[in-house]
């Protein structure tokens, strides 16, 4: 989710433009105002051409999202697969100045990014092969697999433990965990990531959210410690 300003700041066009592109988008459906806050998310007519609309666990990960967002304050993402990348549809932003903003509706390479990886990971290797080719694959920074054998490995331990991992694989500075969601009947399927900059990771704040990931919508905040009442102290 996004305000106008935010917008407005990621697509470089003045705060009027935008104000008056955004009314159209919202009066035909393309972009709904979220209850309780002026911030802006795919609405009902872009959910229903990615096969999102947001019914049962579709529902229960956008709350998911807002709890994660929550207990960490750090930049909580929706996702699904598009091709080859992962599409975001829809964002929680963290209130802190250092952040990952990351705009609904772009992309990014699946192969390189936790959420991607977590949902190539829902995919059998043959249907994975013929998605992203034999390599090798974009390289974005030092870090990024590239070819197919590495990333045959990496999505065999992805199937293993039940979540995703990037540390600067994307983007130097940038570390991220996801997992895929259970599938809404007749829907897509889709992930929830967690993005933390590096500057603010500790071993501690990685544990915390893997946990929290790994158990899933609700049950984390009774079956994992607490984490953003020391969160502050622990990672500076």
């Amino acid at each position: 989710m996004l305000s106008q300003s935010q917008i407005a700041e990621g697509v470089d066009l003045p705060l009027a433009t935008v104000g008056r592109l955004c009314r159209a988008l919202v009066k035909s459906g393309f972009l709904e105002i979220e209850s309780g806050s002026r911030r802006l998310r795919l609405g009902p007519q872009i959910r229903r051409l990615a096969g999102t609309e947001p019914q049962g666990s579709t529902d229960d990960a956008r709350r998911w999202m807002r709890l994660l967002n929550e207990q960490f304050d750090e930049d909580v993402h929706l996702a699904t697969l598009d091709g080859v990348h992962a599409l975001y549809l829809d964002s929680v932003p963290t209130t802190r100045l250092l952040g990952i903003r990351t705009a609904v509706g772009s992309r990014a390479p699946a192969h390189c990014t936790a959420v991607g990886k977590a949902l190539l990971a829902t995919l059998d290797d043959a249907t994975v092969l013929e998605r992203l080719g034999r390599g090798p694959y974009e390289q974005r920074t030092d870090k990024t697999i590239r070819t197919r054998r590495k990333m045959r490995d990496e999505l065999s331990g992805i199937r293993r433990a039940g979540l995703s991992r990037s540390f600067e694989e994307f983007e130097a500075g940038l570390a991220a965990f996801a997992v895929a969601i259970d599938r809404p009947a007749g829907g897509v399927q889709l992930a929830v990531s967690v993005a933390v900059p590096v500057a603010r990771l500790d071993d501690e704040l990685v544990r915390a959210i893997e946990r929290a990931l790994l158990a899933g919508p609700y049950s984390y905040r009774s079956g994992a410690d607490s984490y953003r009442s020391g969160a502050d102290d622990a990672v500076g």
